[in-house]
């Protein structure tokens, strides 16, 4: 018999010493910095969070469908890892629940 692996075996890149050396706010000026170069991605998102470990927090800022949000943030991400620091990671805001029948019905999904 032979052995499958079925997860991924190999570890996740970590940002670098120099970008959690950063504050907050010199690590948002830097993303943003980028974000300006890239008209595309200036008009559909805000970065709202740079963390020290790696998770970049965007707001997406227009209603976008999944297929392409989905691949905006993968390109974003990209190019961030490209330009910044391969152990950026993007993740999209939470929003809370916004089901109407759920509402009526009293259940309340709370995000952090």
């Amino acid at each position: 018999m032979t052995k499958h692996n079925f997860y991924a075996d190999i570890d996740s890149p970590t940002p670098s010493l120099e970008w959690k050396g950063l504050t907050e706010e010199n690590r948002l000026l830097k993303i943003n910095e980028l974000l300006s170069k890239h008209a595309r991605f200036g008009n559909e998102l805000l970065v709202i969070s740079a963390k020290e470990d790696g998770q970049i927090i965007v707001r997406l800022l227009s209603n976008i469908s999944s297929n392409k949000r989905g691949t905006l943030l993968l390109d974003f991400e990209g190019i961030l890892k490209k330009n910044l620091d391969d152990g950026l990671t993007v993740w999209g805001e939470a929003l809370g629940d916004k089901n109407s029948l759920r509402n009526l019905r009293g259940i309340e999904v709370k995000t952090l």
